[in-house]
């Protein structure tokens, strides 16, 4: 990993001793991401006390049915007036969601329009509802039902980099490697994140991630502690999250970061988000969560058939 860049430091209170929350280079990764899925009315509050906590990374969606994007817009702007903060000082990202994904009463784009056209309907909508002129990243959220659509969405994606709109743009709820192949090998603007449910039935995609690395794409993962809650609640690991001062939930997501995963951190509570920053704070300053390999172990031996697969 690249020498991480100290960006500037702010003090917040957490549970009634002050840590020193730390804003890095927002290139730096794995890290965590504040997810917004399913937060409905309570998603621009969140995303402003998740940004005060000292999160930096925010992901969502331009779909009304599972995200509210304009509450995303709303939360990072009002943190962004009363912390002094600067758009670039965050990173932002949401997804372009086909037809099939949305409410048929609440599509956020003319779905009677031909299908490039309502990606850039969806872009133009993202950048209104977010309150900014860039996205950091641009997800494809899943699959077209063929090839020929998904290059319709992908090229009409990649014009938006090219205009400066757009930084980079990742794929979503892909689950076949060949799939994440053909995608890569044949797009001009190679996809620079694979973002996946990380769970058991697809086998928490040891191959993906294999290929993600060597391909230098940050795969991020969703469900994650949902999707795994048995791996960090046996009793070897509860041992081990307390040695390391770390709530249960803390130790998985230091796993997964150790193991180059980034996760979507969703929590809705406000003590858990100064943990999970402090938690960034303690890596980010070059602390080993993870001794040894023994010690990964504990997490992914329940996770995975064999070590080299973590």
């Amino acid at each position: 990993m690249a020498p991480i860049m100290l960006l500037f430091s702010i003090l917040i209170l957490l549970a009634s001793r002050q840590v020193q929350v730390i804003a890095f280079d927002l290139s730096d990764r794995p890290t965590l991401k504040y997810g917004t899925a399913w937060k409905k009315d309570a998603t621009a509050d969140l995303v402003y006390k998740a940004i005060k906590s000292g999160f930096r990374h925010i992901d969502t969606a331009c779909q009304p049915r599972h995200y509210n994007e304009g509450g995303v817009g709303e939360g990072w702007t009002k943190a962004a007036r009363d912390m002094n903060l600067n758009r670039e000082d965050l990173w932002i990202q949401t997804k372009f969601s086909g037809l099939n994904a949305h409410d048929p009463n609440n599509v956020p784009y003319d779905a009677n329009a031909p299908l490039e056209d309502r990606v850039r309907q969806s872009l133009e909508r993202s950048l209104e509802n977010l309150r900014t002129d860039y996205l950091d990243s641009w997800i494809m959220h899943g699959p077209e039902d063929s090839w020929d659509d998904h290059w319709k969405v992908w090229k009409t994606m990649e014009r938006a980099v090219d205009e400066g709109r757009v930084r980079q743009l990742g794929l979503s709820n892909f689950y076949r490697l060949e799939d994440i192949e053909w995608a890569y090998n044949h797009s001009r603007i190679k996809p620079k994140v694979v973002q996946n449910r990380f769970y058991a039935d697809s086998g928490h995609d040891v191959e993906i991630r294999e290929f993600c690395k060597e391909h230098d794409i940050e795969y991020q993962s969703f469900w994650t502690l949902t999707a795994n809650n048995y791996s960090y609640h046996h009793a070897e690991a509860l041992e081990l999250a307390k040695e390391k001062r770390l709530t249960p939930e803390g130790l998985f997501y230091a796993f997964c970061m150790a193991i180059g995963i980034s996760p979507m951190d969703g929590t809705t509570n406000e003590v858990h988000m100064k943990e999970d920053i402090e938690l960034m704070n303690r890596i980010r300053s070059g602390e080993q969560i993870f001794a040894n390999s023994e010690e990964l172990s504990v997490i992914g031996n329940s996770l995975f058939v064999a070590e080299d697969e973590f």
